[in-house]
């Protein structure tokens, strides 16, 4: 499942949950992508639990709080 929210830029980012790193279930995450602007480099918020909690999180939550977690995503590296 993905979801799309817009920033105050006005870029589209499409929002999707993963696994950690390495594909350990650990320290799972959303990822935000950019689909307007392909030079902006992707942004992640972790979440605690694994790859199922971050889908339950990506599904509830609502447009305002999706981006108040992509306020509070850090660069992916």
């Amino acid at each position: 499942m993905a979801r799309t929210i817009v920033d105050d830029d006005l870029r589209s980012w499409e929002a999707f949950a993963s696994t950690g790193r390495y594909g350990f279930a650990p320290g799972s995450r959303l990822i935000f992508s950019c689909t307007t602007d392909p030079d902006e480099r992707p942004r992640a918020y972790v979440v605690r639990g694994d790859k199922s909690d971050a889908e339950s999180l990506l599904a509830g939550a609502s447009r305002a709080e999706l981006t108040e977690l992509f306020a509070g995503a850090a660069p992916l590296e």
